[in-house]
Order: structure tokens, then C-alpha cells, then sequence
């Protein structure tokens, strides 16, 4: 009957695309400019090189009617492309996002690796960039140069299953910064690139005058900026806009462009002071007002019309730039008025929410508490006058003595009348503290998205950590809203099986400095948000304070905190299931505790290569990853590195001719590894089954017969071997011959001993001379042989000689034990 039923193929085929999918045209879209550091969207403007790859895989199914081969092909695709960023030069760039999958700096074979290279782009800066090197070679007649354009080009950049490139932001740090660790951007030199640049300055000749008081105030009041130029805009409202933000204005002057703060007190911030100039240019009285019947006015908004909430929207650095919303109030007046809030202003150049808040403070107080507006009209002898001067203003009918105004606008008619309006100048109105404000989502009601994993490190704990059991251990973590994850493996990084879940994260980062073997302190670099705590001796002997620094595990006493995440570790106790080992910066470090994800494995899967997932979820648990959003880890099993030898001794005394070594049983060990040395020599080396070796006089003929010799062992299974214990052995010479005889003829002397009881005895040795101090050592034997008694002939007559004996064993000779000095004396002849 089986022969009625022939097997079948049935082949199916995912549907190949043969071009690259655009999602929307980009033609004509302007480049942005970026200063600071901030979060932008990159735009694909080349690609080329769309390849689609075909993964075929066969499975078998049916039974004794037949058998029925399927043949699935699915494709995945690459292409080559260029993607612009930015017009202005590009000083770095940090996180980058792919979908909302979240790049950051990782560690790999203790080498930094930043985003862009684990993506595979190469970055061009803007600083006159050369052609892009692949299109000179592969497509040279589109090899374009782009020299002031800042963008990453990537060839044969992986686009997955998909067609269609992923949304990709980066993060971009702009060369104009305050300083290279803090990446926010002064905005005096912000503006002054924005108009002078000769590239894609708004108005590169215009004059501007010295802007050292703007950028002074800016400075010391942190109030610093991140923007991105995004879209097309006129230049006088995007500076205005930044200027006002500050705590500034901007003065049209005939000396040129001038910006002077609003500021009224002294501020030390960012190494700098600045110091207000609030002295008056002008002292106005009635004889300077033109104008009898009323010189000056007076104006003052309603106490009920005044903002006593301010709402200002900024990108979050520390949320992925997300949009959020910083408040100022001032409780007394809402006591007393109630609650008038402003609409939220947007000031999408503020990325960090301490400046952000520290804006709207000042924003808070201008609108509430600077009301007054006065207005009065001079004679063309003040044409100097110009906005942010300050003038004192009396007029006894409405009670003005010497009273302080800084003007703020200034209009000349067509007879050179002057209509001047101010404002009072009430002092610390325009100053104000900056808060430390927390960068917290807050309570979203669980609606707030986990964020992708950290970078985790996957690795295999030695085997007597475990108990014997090989097993994967990962250290992982995630940003402010993460709560854990759901941990998933798979063979084939296709299909995924759940293997566990992690609750916070996990305590890892890097070694800030190298150390050398002999350390007992480090200092660590966390990039996590955990804490690490000191401990005791007591805990560091039982493991209570393990951590893997490299590919070694130490122990830790005490722990301070030197900076955000940086610690130093004392009193290290080193080399715990290895020995101690040199380590470089950027080394790896992982905190040992309840926070590591433990998962057994089985022996079978050692050589093989593994996929891990991580869906995150936040802190409510929810808003769980999808397996299609987050991407796979792979990692190769090696199998637990075996516990060392412990117990390593002789076994069988070093007597005769052989010797024997044992040794515990190690945790995970398959076999032993041993090695025989002699004067830094290795003379053989053994795989040893048991937990003992036997080492003869036979294989020391072979090897080179030695006296001493230095025994290593070290455990091993199928994929890895242990530290070496060692132990050394030293044959000891046979002991001193203590009962010697001697007689004597007129030409001989008869000399007899006891015989050695050394087990491993080959021969004596007998010397005689006439020089009562004489050294065997350099003096040749008179007899050498197996007997306890030896006869020395042809000697003088009446002559005293001196004899001394050694006995001989079949190991190699060093110094022997020489007997005593014997007297004997020749007869008379």
C-alpha cells in the first residue's frame, strides 16, 4: 500500500517587493538648523542598492502514506542611503531612535560602541564633509558632495522584513554648547550664528553691537537653549521669540543690534557674575516734559487681568523630548484674586525642566507684578535715548520723586517730538531663584509608555555559583518610566516562548579607571539610576557583595558615592572563582544581586545561539511591549566556566620513586587538566579523569630527571577550564650518614658506613684528601659504589687524611648531605 503514495513538495512564497516603499515626498524641505543638543528627525534625501534577500527554510511532516516537504521562502531587504540631519555643523551625536527603539552608548569586548555605529552609520559633520566614500566607488555619477550639510550615510543598511525605511530621530549635539559637558547653547551665541553666519546667517552684514552683557546675564542665570529651526520663519520673530523667553530685548540702535536683559540683580552661575548697570542715564523733572497739563501718564493694568499662572510647553531631554508642561504660581495673589492662567506658551528651545521652570518663573513675575506703564513726551535733545535705558522720572503732583523707569519704547514724530513709554523698575521683579525641578513624568494613571531596555549584558556565572548548573544570567533596565520586563528566548529568532519576568532594574555600567591584579579598590560608572551599598568583611566572604568586572568576580567592603552613579569600591577581595586579572577602562561591571535574571539551561544547548526579548512595561505593569517593537538579543552559549581546584596535595611522599598528587572534587567538572613543571619549564602535561596523578621516575627519565617540581591542576568540561592550582614538591636528599668507620694500612685507609634506609637509594660517594677543609663540592670522588664499605689505596704513609661519605638517590643531584669530617691517619711504613 505505501507504494500508492509518493512524498510531495508544496512551496509558498512571501509576495517580494522589488522597490523601496517612500512613505511621503521630502522635496523642497528646508534643512534645520540645530544648536545645543536636541532631539530631530532625520530626512532620507539618497538611496540606492534596494536588495531583497530570500530565507528559505524546509520542514518534513507525514507518516508511513508518505511524506510532505514544505519549502517557505520569506524575504528581507537592505539599501544604501544618506540621510540629512541638520545645516550646521554636528559636534557629536548621542541617542538615536529607530521606531521606538532607543539607542544608546553600550560596552562590547570592552569597546565603546555609540548608536550610530551599532546602526552602521558613518557621520559626516558639516565641517566641509568629503564625498561620500561608497557612492565614489558604486555610483560615481551621483556622487555628490555635501560639505556643509551635517548627515549619516549607511551602505546596505538593513531594513528588515519591511520595504520601507523606520522613523529614525537623532539626537544632535550642535559645536556651538555652552562647554563640553554642558550641551545646552547660550543664546547670545545662538543669535549671532543665526544672522552673521556666511553659510545661512539670516543677514550676514547687518552690525551687531557687543553682545558680552546678553551673553554674560544668560550665562550666569542658566538660562541656556537647545532649538531646533525646523521650519521656515522670519528671522526677526524667531529671535524675538528667544530673546524674550531669557529675560531679554532686542534694541534697535543706529550702533547696531543690541540685546540687554531685563535683569535687576547680580546672578554667579557657570563661572560667571553678572552684575546689573541699573543707574540712571537721565534724571527728567518737570522741566523736561513737554506737555502742561498732564507731562506724565500713568497706566496700570487691573489687578484681575493680571496672569498669576504661567504654562510654558518644553521638550523633555530626560523623557526622549517629549512635550511637557512646566507652572509658576503665585499662591497669595490666587488666595486673594483667584486663579487666572495664562494658555501655555511654547518654547520648544528649553530642553531641560529646571530652565524651563526657572522661564516661567520670570515670565510669572513680569506679567504679575511689572504693571505699571508710564508715558511722557521729551524735546529732541534725548534722541539718545533708547529701550532698556533707565531714567528717574518727578512730578510732584502724582507723588514721582526721582522714581526709576526703564523704557521700553520710543517714538519720534515728524516734528522730532520724542512720545517715550516705560515701565517701573521695581526691583528683584525681574530676578528670580531657580528651582531644581525633578525630571518626572508624574502619574499618568498608567497610561505613560515603558520605554525600550537598556543595553543588557548576558553572561554565564561560573558553574559554582550555580550549584553545577549551567545557567544564563542578564542584567537589564530601562528609563524613568520603565517597571520591568517580560523576558523571551528563542532558537531561531523567529519563534519566542516566554522564560521569565524582571521586576526594576538591575545595577551595571562600566569601570571608570583600569586597575591591575592587585587592586583592592575600583571606581564604577553606573548607567542605571540603582544605588550600591557598602558591607562588611563578613559579607564580602560569603558573596553578600559579588560583582563581575570582566570575566572576573570580586567582592566589595565599602562603597562611596562620588557623583551621579559613580562609586568607589574598597577593600576588594579579588580573583573569586578565577584569578585576579588586569583590567582596562570601559571594562564591564555588573552588581551580583536579587536584580539579575536567572534562567537554567540545558547542557545541549552549549555551542548554540540564542535570541533574547525584552518587552518592557511601565510601572502600573501595563502598556506592555509588542515582540515586533523590540529587538533581539543574541547571545552564544559556552557552557559555565568549572569551579578551580581546591585541595591540591601530596597524597604519597616524595620517597621513593614516584610521587603522588589528589585534589577535591570541583564543581561542574568534566576532567582535570594537569601539568608538570621544573624550573619554569613545563615538561609535560595530562588529562586526568580521577581526582588524583601519579608522576614516576620512569616519566622523569623521559621528561629530564629533576629534583623539584611544581604540580598544577585545573578542572575542566566541554567548553571552558579553570584558574590552575598549584602545588610545589621537592625531593629531599638522603639524610646524613651518621655512623661512619675508618682503618687504616701504611698505603690505605678502609672506610665502612651504616647503610641509608632512603627507599629511592642509588649509589655512595666517598672523598679523601689531606686538607682538613677541604670541599667535596670541588673536589673529585675517590669511590663511587652500592657497597657500605670501600677501600682507598696507593696512599703516603704516615699522612693524616680527612674522609667525608654521601649517599646518592636516583633523582637528579644537587647538594648532598656530607657525613662528618673522619680523621684517619696512614701507618709507618
Amino acid at each position: 500500500m505505501g507504494g500508492l503514495f509518493k512524498g510531495a513538495t508544496i512551496s509558498m512564497s512571501d509576495t517580494r517587493i522589488n522597490s523601496m516603499r517612500i512613505q511621503q515626498s521630502a522635496y523642497g524641505l528646508c534643512q534645520p538648523l540645530v544648536y545645543g543638543k536636541t532631539r530631530i528627525t532625520a530626512n532620507m534625501f539618497w538611496y540606492g542598492d534596494f536588495t531583497a534577500i530570500a530565507h528559505t527554510t524546509t520542514t518534513k511532516s507525514g507518516g508511513k502514506g508518505g511524506k510532505t516537504k514544505t519549502r517557505n521562502t520569506t524575504y528581507t531587504y537592505s539599501a544604501s542611503l544618506m540621510l540629512g540631519l541638520c545645516e550646521n555643523p554636528i559636534k557629536d551625536i548621542g541617542i538615536v531612535w529607530r521606531n521606538k527603539e532607543q539607542l544608546v552608548e553600550k560596552q562590547e569586548n570592552g569597546i565603546k560602541l555609540q548608536p550610530i555605529d551599532q546602526l552602521g552609520f558613518e557621520l559626516f559633520d558639516g565641517k566641509n564633509n568629503s564625498r561620500w566614500g561608497y557612492l565614489q566607488t558604486k555610483h560615481p555619477d551621483e556622487a555628490l558632495n555635501y560639505p556643509y550639510l551635517g548627515y549619516v550615510a549607511s551602505a546596505n543598511y538593513d531594513l528588515g522584513d519591511s520595504a520601507s525605511l523606520s522613523n529614525h530621530t537623532f539626537e544632535v549635539i550642535s559645536t556651538i554648547t555652552l562647554s563640553d559637558t554642558i550641551h545646552d547653547a547660550n543664546p547670545a551665541d545662538v543669535i549671532k550664528d543665526f544672522i552673521t553666519n556666511p553659510q545661512y546667517g539670516a543677514a550676514p552684514n547687518i552690525n551687531i553691537e557687543d553682545l558680552s552683557e546678553f551673553r554674560t546675564y544668560c550665562r550666569a542665570a542658566n538660562l541656556l537653549i537647545s532649538p531646533a529651526f525646523t521650519e521656515q520663519n522670519k528671522a526677526a520673530e524667531t529671535i524675538d521669540e528667544i530673546v524674550n523667553a531669557v529675560n531679554c530685548a532686542v534694541v534697535p540702535s543706529p550702533d547696531g543690534l543690541k540685546i540687554k536683559s531685563f535683569g535687576d540683580s547680580a546672578i554667579t552661575g557657570n563661572g560667571v557674575t553678572f552684575t546689573p548697570d541699573l543707574a540712571p542715564v537721565y534724571h527728567l523733572t518737570d522741566d523736561d516734559f513737554i506737555g502742561e497739563d498732564e507731562p506724565i501718564r500713568v497706566r496700570r493694568s487691573r489687578d484681575t487681568d493680571a496672569y498669576n499662572h504661567t504654562q510654558i510647553e518644553y521638550v523633555n531631554r530626560y523623557n526622549q523630548y517629549n512635550t511637557e508642561t512646566v507652572e509658576a504660581k503665585d499662591q497669595a495673589n490666587i488666595e486673594m484674586f483667584g486663579l487666572r492662567t495664562e494658555d501655555p506658551v511654547k518654547q520648544a528651545f528649553f530642553c531641560e525642566p529646571k530652565i524651563a521652570r526657572h522661564a516661567c518663573q520670570l515670565r510669572l513675575q513680569r506679567l504679575l507684578y511689572v504693571r505699571n506703564e508710564y508715558e511722557f513726551k521729551l524735546g529732541w535733545k534725548y534722541c539718545r535715548l533708547e529701550p532698556m535705558d533707565i531714567v528717574t522720572l518727578t512730578d510732584w503732583d502724582i507723588g514721582l520723586n526721582r522714581f526709576p523707569v526703564r523704557i521700553t519704547r520710543v517714538e519720534e514724530d515728524d516734528e522730532g517730538l520724542l512720545t517715550v513709554t516705560a515701565e517701573e523698575l521695581a526691583i528683584g521683579s525681574r530676578s528670580a531663584v531657580e528651582y531644581d525641578l525633578q525630571s518626572s513624568n508624574g502619574y499618568q494613571g498608567g497610561n505613560e509608555e515603558p520605554g525600550n531596555v537598556n543595553a543588557p549584558v548576558i553572561f554565564e556565572p561560573p558553574l559554582e555559583l550555580t550549584g553545577g548548573q549551567n545557567a544564563i544570567y542578564v542584567a537589564v533596565s530601562g528609563g524613568i518610566n520603565w517597571g520591568g520586563c517580560n523576558v523571551w528566548a528563542s532558537l531561531d529568532n523567529a519563534t519566542y516562548e516566554m522564560i521569565g519576568t524582571v521586576y526594576g532594574s538591575a545595577r551595571y555600567g562600566y569601570l571608570k579607571d583600569g586597575v591591575d591584579a592587585e587592586a583592592t579598590s575600583m571606581q564604577v560608572q553606573l548607567n542605571t539610576s540603582g544605588q550600591i551599598f557598602g558591607g562588611t568583611l563578613a559579607d564580602a566572604q560569603v558573596d553578600a557583595t559579588l560583582c563581575k568586572l570582566g570575566d572576573e568576580y570580586v567582592n566589595y567592603q565599602q562603597a562611596t558615592l562620588n557623583g551621579a552613579g559613580l562609586y568607589t569600591l574598597d577593600g576588594l577581595l579579588r580573583g573569586r572563582f578565577d584569578d585576579a586579572q588586569a583590567h582596562n577602562t570601559g571594562e564591564s561591571f555588573v552588581r551580583i544581586d536579587r536584580a539579575i535574571f536567572e534562567y537554567s539551561i540545558n547542557s545541549n544547548l552549549i555551542g548554540k545561539r540564542i535570541y533574547l526579548k525584552f518587552t518592557s512595561f511601565n510601572g502600573l505593569q501595563q502598556k506592555e511591549q509588542s515582540l515586533d517593537e523590540v529587538s533581539a538579543y543574541s547571545y552564544t552559549v559556552k557552557g559555565g566556566k568549572p569551579a578551580g581546584v581546591k585541595g591540591l596535595s601530596l597524597q604519597s611522599p616524595f620517597l621513593g620513586t614516584s610521587f603522588k598528587v589528589q585534589w577535591l572534587s570541583a564543581t561542574g567538572a568534566i576532567g582535570y587538566a594537569v601539568q608538570v613543571w621544573s624550573n619554569g619549564r613545563m615538561l609535560r602535561e595530562v588529562d586526568a579523569a580521577n581526582l588524583d596523578y601519579s608522576y614516576s621516575i620512569e616519566e622523569a627519565k623521559v621528561d629530564g630527571i629533576e629534583r623539584s617540581y611544581d604540580i598544577r591542576v585545573a578542572s575542566k568540561n566541554r567548553d571552558g577550564i579553570s584558574s590552575y592550582a598549584e602545588l610545589s614538591i621537592s625531593n629531599p636528599v638522603p639524610d646524613k650518614l651518621l655512623n661512619v668507620y675508618s682503618s687504616a694500612t701504611k698505603d690505605s685507609v678502609t672506610i665502612s658506613w651504616v647503610p641509608s634506609d632512603a627507599p629511592d637509594l642509588k649509589d655512595y660517594e666517598v672523598w679523601i684528601s689531606t686538607d682538613a677543609n677541604f670541599n667535596p663540592e670541588r673536589t673529585a670522588s675517590a669511590w663511587i659504589g652500592t657497597a657500605t664499605t670501600c677501600t682507598i689505596s696507593n696512599l703516603q704513609s704516615t699522612t693524616t687524611y680527612y674522609v667525608r661519605v654521601a649517599a646518592r638517590d636516583v633523582w637528579k643531584a644537587t647538594t648532598w648531605n656530607y657525613s662528618d669530617r673522619i680523621t684517619q691517619s696512614t701507618a709507618e711504613a
